[in-house]
């Protein structure tokens, strides 16, 4: 006696695999009126899987004309930040040359004169000091 073989699916394929049976159920007969009605069974059954396949195309069709629009204004969006960013760093630049006057000149002569002093009163407090002996650690014997 020959084995059977029976086919096993881990993931069920849906509508494709009801319509592979049918057409095997067709093959191995019947009656002329239950062949034609599977046969309509089996048109209808594929032009509904048709008509899904179409309705999910227009919808990825809809979705990447949206995806590409919104990437243009994204697109747009950088443009006028990046030209906003150096139209920033080209006043930044200008400003500080406009900037000076007579009032800063004569605080920044303040300031470093200031500064010399200090310097020059922390330098003739080194030398004035002595310079700290070194001490020396016995070695162990």
């Amino acid at each position: 006696m020959p084995m059977e073989e029976e086919e096993y699916e881990l993931v069920p394929v849906g509508p494709l695999r009801r319509i592979e049976k049918r057409m095997e159920k067709i093959e191995k007969g019947g009656t002329s009126s239950e062949m034609v009605k599977e046969l309509i069974d089996v048109v209808r059954t594929n032009q509904k899987i048709i008509d899904e396949v179409v309705k999910i195309n227009s919808e990825m069709i809809s979705k990447v004309s949206d995806l590409n629009a919104k990437v243009s204004e994204l697109t747009e969006k950088m443009s006028d930040f990046l030209e906003r960013v150096e139209t920033g760093n080209e006043t930044e630049s200008v400003a500080p040359v406009e900037q000076k006057n007579p009032e800063t000149d004569l605080r920044i002569e303040k300031l470093e004169k200031r500064i010399n002093s200090l310097l020059l009163s922390t330098i003739k407090a080194k030398q004035l000091r002595p310079p700290m002996p070194v001490q020396r650690r016995p070695l162990p014997a």
